[in-house]
């Protein structure tokens, strides 16, 4: 039996589905892009070409799988959210196990929950997303927690934290740009109260793979977190940089108006830019996700840490030239 991942040439898909294959799982994937799919593969993973949107390419990507990762998203288009995002997880969670699959995971995202100020969140606060990929990401993940309450069925939802690591496209990689902010001392604090709310692509996969392992009939949601002080991950990313820590702060009002106008720049030419209003909310937000159910009701400890995630992170940079 096969292992089907939607989403396998994005960062968290490449390092799932290149840690099924040292495993020696049998591994399916479906994208719209082959031509994606990285060279490495070819003879070691089937791809079904289609858009997850089709009746047909679900059914044909679902023949013969026991187990599917469904990572698969849309992020940037706010037009096809909806469809993507909400509607494909209805449709393929049933197609799926009709098609004889025994488990299926769900990848969300913490974001769902729409957090802000400050304080911990666990899993069972509620959710209050704030724009549309929120809502329906939201959306998707409650189609496939009904439809295992209603059919008894094996899922379990993921939801990490903000996700970073080695292999992340240059395009779209905010890490990236955040770690040259620190190198050429651009970097500043924003408020005195942050929480790193981030954790290692590493991390992710692992706790995903064990959690596929475990029985969730009737549906689970686990978060897959490793929050710390801002200040904490910051000195932990200058120590991995081999520079000297950032010391300035700005007040937050002044951050989002800087981040207006680097959003305004990327909008006209395109560049990448090292501040948004989402990552200034994301560095100045004080509410901290748990993940504390993972550990205790799981029995699933992450395997790396921030700490070696961006010494890890760094290293992979650099070895690809980009740092």
């Amino acid at each position: 039996m096969a292992v089907l991942v939607t989403g396998a040439t994005g960062l968290i898909g490449r390092w799932l589905t290149n840690a099924l294959l040292a495993r020696g799982a049998s591994v399916r994937v479906v994208t719209r892009r082959p031509d994606r799919v990285p060279v490495e593969w070819n003879g070691q993973v089937e791809v079904v070409a289609g858009s997850l949107t089709e009746s047909r390419v679900l059914q044909s990507a679902t023949n013969g799988v026991s187990l599917v990762f469904h990572l698969a998203a849309e992020v940037r288009d706010a037009s096809s959210m909806r469809a993507l995002n909400a509607d494909v997880p209805k449709q393929f969670v049933r197609i799926a196990t009709e098609a004889g699959a025994k488990r299926f995971v769900h990848l969300s995202s913490a974001g769902v929950m729409g957090a802000g100020g400050d304080g911990d969140i666990t899993e069972n606060a509620p959710c209050h997303p704030k724009n549309e990929y929120e809502r329906t990401k939201l959306d998707g993940e409650r189609a496939v927690l009904e439809y295992a309450q209603s059919n008894g069925a094996d899922i379990v939802v993921v939801r990490p934290t903000i996700v970073f690591g080695e292999g992340a496209g240059r395009s779209q990689d905010s890490m990236l740009e955040w770690m040259k902010a620190v190198v050429q001392g651009r970097f500043v604090f924003i408020g005195r109260q942050a929480v790193a709310n981030y954790v290692y692509v590493g991390d992710v996969v692992e706790a995903t793979l064990r959690l596929s392992e475990r029985p969730s009939p009737g549906g689970d949601i686990f978060h897959i977190a490793d929050p710390v002080p801002l200040r904490d991950f910051v000195g932990a990313m200058a120590e991995a940089l081999g520079v000297a820590c950032p010391t300035r702060t700005i007040p937050t009002w002044v951050a989002y108006g800087v981040a207006y106008l680097m959003d305004l720049a990327n909008r006209a030419i395109g560049t990448p830019a090292p501040l948004t209003r989402s990552r200034v909310r994301a560095l100045s937000s004080g509410c901290r996700f748990i993940g504390e159910k993972l550990r205790v009701q799981a029995g699933i400890t992450l395997p790396f840490g921030y700490r070696i995630g961006l010494m890890r992170t760094v290293q992979g940079y650099r070895a690809a030239g980009n740092l």
